[in-house]
């Protein structure tokens, strides 16, 4: 599976909790029978609704049509990998110059 961030706009129209909304999205995805598309987690949210939020799935167009699918309004769909973080490589620390 591959991992991707989907930018989305959770506007008042779509729920006045996006917090709730978004923990809602696992159920939504097994509801709808999407069964290649796992949600992961996501990182909310402003005060108009905007929020980004990591998926698994085996290409971008099942990440799009599974989102459709549930009715989650998203602007963009990004394949993506983790870049390690200092703290994960052992012998990693600060450059100084």
């Amino acid at each position: 599976m591959k991992t991707f961030v989907v930018y989305s706009d959770i506007s008042p129209k779509i729920s006045t909790d996006p917090e709730s909304w978004i923990l809602g999205i696992p159920k939504m995805l097994s509801q709808a029978k999407v069964e290649d598309v796992r949600y992961k987690t996501a990182y909310c949210c402003t005060l108009d609704g905007k929020i980004i939020a990591e998926f698994e799935g085996p290409d971008k167009d099942a990440v799009s049509k599974a989102l459709t699918k549930i009715r989650m309004p998203f602007t963009l769909v990004m394949e993506a990998m983790k870049v390690k973080s200092p703290q994960d490589v052992p012998g990693s620390g600060p450059i100084i110059p």
